[in-house]
């Protein structure tokens, strides 16, 4: 045995097998507490779903050093280190793309001839998986002359605020329902969105693991033909990396939230009605001293009497208790730009803003 080789066997006679096995029983129990944390934040957002989640009630702490005001939440957003910001398709609108349920805009309002076209019952049907799995034409009809994300379509100022949130370090994640992928177009790192509900970046084949790219993808659909998997015998439809209604969320959005939320030192709501779950218990989720703002037209998951479906979250805003809530009205874009100007940061949201557009 050579010099080199007694070394090398000396050095493995050496070892110590008690080191390595503390190490694997470190990363053991680590691995576990991760997975309690997932499985508990699971069982959370499912209680919710399901109407078995007590109603929340306003904290009696929180994290504003005073009142539950707008100048609280700019004050405050200047010390944040972990925002979380909820964005729906309100803050795509002023871009030109239709959200799905404001009155005689919205997509659900306008799809009628596409209803008595194919004979579905409703505008929520057209977004089904089922549907999509017996008949891809309505679906891919309609994204062809409605949904699809125009190349033309910018960021809003509300977009641009989300990565100036990036910028400024103290964004820790957007969990966005939107599938027009606006975000994207800002320059925001993409580990710092989640596309909850997925997107058109990709496709894949409902029948085999075959994927398509997001230029594949748009020829198919805006050829107004359906697109069929060309790598596999059975003809599979080519899906858009959409989660469909009658769809589930992706393992991964668990994963995230669940390591998010306990994080979690402001969360800003911005453009939706918080109608869908599970996406629309992010509210509950955040520790409850977080402090909570709402930016969008109208009040969402709040009432005079505090009744509420228990698969919404509850916001406090006109509660006598309420420390944490806020909510601004109006044109998203708008209470973006008060928001930013109270921060100080309005000539860096718009400097961005030009620099982009």
């Amino acid at each position: 045995m050579s010099e080199e080789n007694n070394e090398s066997s000396s050095s493995y006679l050496d070892y110590t097998p008690g080191s390595a096995l503390a190490s694997i029983d470190a990363k053991i129990a680590e691995m576990k507490a991760l997975m309690n944390k997932v499985n508990q934040s699971a069982a959370r957002i499912l209680k919710a779903q399901l109407g078995d989640m007590p109603r929340p009630v306003p904290s009696s702490t929180s994290l504003l050093t005073g009142p539950a005001t707008l100048d609280g939440i700019a004050g405050h957003l200047q010390s944040c280190t972990n925002v979380i910001v909820l964005t729906g398709a309100g803050i795509s609108t002023s871009a030109g793309i239709p959200d799905f349920r404001t009155p005689g805009t919205g997509v659900y309002d306008n799809v009628q001839s596409y209803l008595d076209k194919y004979n579905v019952d409703n505008a929520m049907e057209l977004f089904s998986y089922k549907l999509f799995q017996e008949d891809p034409v309505p679906f891919y009809s309609l994204c062809k002359d409605v949904k699809y994300p125009a190349e033309t379509a910018k960021p809003t100022l509300a977009h641009y605020f989300i990565r100036l949130l990036s910028d400024k370090g103290v964004l820790l994640r957007n969990y966005t329902q939107n599938i027009d992928m606006l975000q994207s177009k800002t320059g925001i790192p993409d580990e710092k969105v989640f596309e909850v509900h997925g997107s058109f970046r990709s496709g894949r084949c409902t029948k085999c693991p075959a994927t398509y790219t997001e230029g594949e993808l748009k020829e198919y659909i805006m050829s107004g033909e359906v697109g069929y998997c060309t790598d596999c015998e059975e003809g599979g439809v080519i899906k858009p990396g959409i989660v469909m209604f009658g769809e589930p969320l992706p393992n991964s959005y668990i994963c995230k939230i669940s390591g998010d939320e306990g994080k979690c030192d402001l969360l800003i709501v911005m453009g939706t009605s918080l109608s869908v779950g599970p996406v629309n218990q992010i509210p509950n989720c955040v520790p409850p001293s977080t402090p909570r703002l709402l930016l969008n037209m109208e009040k969402v998951c709040v009432d005079e009497s505090m009744k509420m479906n228990l698969n919404a979250p509850l916001f406090f805003f006109d509660h006598p208790d309420n420390k944490t809530d806020v909510f601004l009205g109006g044109p998203v874009d708008e209470s973006v730009r008060v928001l930013a100007e109270k921060v100080g940061w309005l000539e860096d949201l718009l400097a961005l803003q030009n620099e982009m557009n």
